[in-house]
Parts: C-alpha cells; structure tokens; sequence
C-alpha cells in the first residue's frame, strides 16, 4: 500500500463490513486467494470465498457481534490490528456461550497486503 493513510483506510473498512454483515464489501477487500488462520480454534480458510462463508456462518452465531478497533500498526505489507469483539450468542455454534450469553474476546490480528488487498489474515486470541 502506498501509505499509512491507505492502510488505515483498508483496515476501517474491513472492520466496518464485519461489523455491518455486509459480506459483499468484506469480500471486496480480500485477495482471490487469501489464506485465514486462528490457530486457537483450529481453523484455517483458503480463498475468497471460504472465507466470507466463514464470517457469514458466525455471524449467525454471533449476529450482533461488534468488532472494536483499538490499534493499527503498519510496516511495509505487514498489519497489526488490535481489536475487542463483543456480542451475545445464539446456540447456533458449539464452542459458544448459549444463547443470550455474552461473547467476549479481544484479538490481535496479523494482516499481510498484496496490491491493496488482504492476503492473510492470521488472528491470535487474547481473553474470552
């Protein structure tokens, strides 16, 4: 990216299409091949299109989830976002609090970009 100012700009709108549910905008600024992990759950997503899947599904189970930008630092292609989640949940997910219990984590998400997009996203898990 050319600037702070562009990375800045990325990072808000990738938090701000989470936070909306808008899937369309939150696929926009990912690569076609973007790999996803969150090594404390287990998961990992290759491409696009499972990765939108997967925040689709958990904002089913989390659907008023809010993610909180607390901090960016950029250096080259490399993001770090510092951010909270809160929401409640709504049984539909196993590893959840049942419905109408509080969600709550803070996380510390490594971003790498390629031509303006988000190529990997590698999310660390601080307190739940």
């Amino acid at each position: 990216m050319s600037s702070n100012a562009d990375v800045n700009e990325l990072v808000h709108e990738w938090v701000d299409a989470c936070n909306r549910q808008d899937f369309d905008r939150f696929g926009a600024v990912l690569t076609d091949d973007v790999v996803c992990a969150c090594g404390a759950f287990g998961l990992a997503f290759t491409g696009r299109d499972a990765f939108v899947g997967h925040i689709r599904e958990y904002a089913g189970a989390v659907a008023d989830r809010t993610l909180t930008l607390e901090r960016v630092i950029a250096e080259g292609d490399a993001v770090a976002v510092e951010t909270g989640f809160a929401g409640a949940g709504s049984g539909a997910h196993p590893g959840l609090p049942p419905a109408g219990r509080p969600v709550t984590a803070g996380f510390c998400i490594i971003l790498h970009l390629r031509g303006g997009r988000i190529a990997s996203q590698a999310d660390c898990l601080g307190g739940q």
